[in-house]
């Protein structure tokens, strides 16, 4: 018997037609079956009431850290709107054999939640010695290649994994920064940091390794995904590369495109990796992500426990958590620049679907129905006791906003 499902008088935002519209929305065996009028014999087992709610094609997020439980991680996918999550490679789960990639799915599939699509690694061991059997981590389902934060200082292995990767029709996901600066974490070498005196990580850590990886692209055939950008500069290159006609993609974490330099006044706030930059910054960021430059955002979720700011600033772990975050955050971003909901939702949905190759991200009928039901005015305390996620490391705890995920569905079952 067919499974069915009615999402009755919600706005059916899809940002790969740019459409918005108020209508129903037809499921049937964990497809969208129809939009607007019911499909010939159509009974539904469910029907979800969504008014005053945006029904959107599920969130991907193209950079979420497993850390902690990885059920926990999963349950703040869900309840952040993400159907689908890529996890990079770390020294906690390296995912540089088919067997780690294989058990990721395995463990993610007891789970039931959001569905996990690992990175691979680049190099054994994200050593940057030796290359990763990539055809295998392929073949175990890994949707790219990355060292995220352990850069290839050898410029000729780099040449060589690139090669390889392109031969295997796989994406580099490439998180630039300069070798020199691997695995530290740093201020951005600004106005604030000549008071705080702390170590700095300039600009030029990284527009210096996205320019090393753009020389490289014309003849090693590669397709890259540059992860987190940070500066205005880098904003500027990616455009210059796409104008090029070079295959290059690139997107920016959340928090980047709210969180400046200045949350480190008083050796306060978290450590970043890619640090928070100028006020210039930001704006820039913000203006390619509008105008296409930046096609993607992602969560850059890195979950840490609450007392993570209690060490000295220097030694606490970097990055935050915000997986059940963005879609506030994007309401915010909705209501300050007077975007349209297609405009602030592409870029978490058809935007990464396209970077990464997979039939998501739209509403399209015969799509999989992977889908959020979102309300844009809904309030919620933020509290570590309300976020699902291990992770309680947020600067919004305490604080009550605007724009809460009231479901999910993988596949048109209810996930959250």
């Amino acid at each position: 018997m067919a499974n069915t499902i009615v999402f009755r008088n919600g706005c059916l935002c899809d940002p790969a037609a740019h459409s918005e519209m108020c209508a129903d929305l037809f499921v049937v065996d964990g497809k969208i079956a129809a939009i607007g009028d019911a499909p010939a014999g159509f009974h539904a087992e469910e029907e979800i009431e969504c008014s005053d709610c945006l029904v959107v094609p599920g969130f991907i997020d193209l950079s979420t850290a497993l850390r902690g439980s990885i059920q926990a991680e999963l349950s703040a996918a869900v309840k952040g709107g993400f159907t689908q999550i890529c996890v990079p490679p770390n020294s906690r789960l390296m995912l540089d054999t088919p067997s780690v990639a294989e058990g990721l799915h395995r463990q993610a599939d007891r789970i039931g939640k959001a569905k996990v699509l690992p990175i691979g690694a680049l190099t054994q061991g994200l050593a940057g010695k030796q290359l990763s059997e990539m055809a295998a981590l392929k073949e175990a389902g890994c949707v790219a290649l990355s060292q995220a934060y352990h850069p290839i200082a050898n410029t000729k292995l780099l040449y060589r994994a690139l090669q390889y990767a392109a031969s295997n029709h796989l994406l580099v996901i490439h998180s630039p920064i300069d070798s020199a600066w691997q695995d530290k974490q740093y201020v951005h070498g600004g106005k604030e940091n000549l008071i705080l005196g702390l170590p700095a990580m300039p600009v030029c850590a990284e527009v210096s390794e996205i320019s090393r990886v753009i020389a490289l692209l014309p003849e090693t055939g590669a397709r890259v995904h540059f992860s987190r950008l940070s500066s205005g500069r880098a904003v500027e290159l990616i455009a210059d590369a796409k104008a090029e006609g070079l295959a290059v993609s690139a997107d920016v974490g959340i928090h980047h495109l709210w969180f400046t330099e200045a949350m480190h006044r008083h050796f306060e706030g978290y450590a970043m990796q890619p640090p928070l930059r100028s006020e210039t910054d930001r704006r820039m960021l913000r203006q390619g992500v509008i105008d296409g430059t930046i096609d993607a955002i992602c969560s850059a979720h890195e979950p840490h426990e609450a007392d993570a700011l209690l060490a000295p600033f220097l030694q606490r772990p970097s990055g935050m958590s915000a997986l059940e975050l963005v879609w506030p955050l994007l309401v915010m971003l909705h209501h300050e620049l007077n975007l349209s909901w297609s405009q602030c939702l592409s870029p978490l949905t058809i935007a990464p679907a396209r970077i990464l190759g997979l039939n998501r991200g739209t509403l399209s009928v015969g799509k999989c129905a992977d889908l959020s039901i979102l309300s844009s005015t809904a309030k919620w305390d933020v509290r570590a006791n309300t976020l699902a996620s291990h992770g309680k490391n947020t600067p919004f705890l305490g604080q009550q906003l605007s724009g809460q995920v009231m479901a999910t569905y993988v596949h048109g079952h209810r996930v959250y």
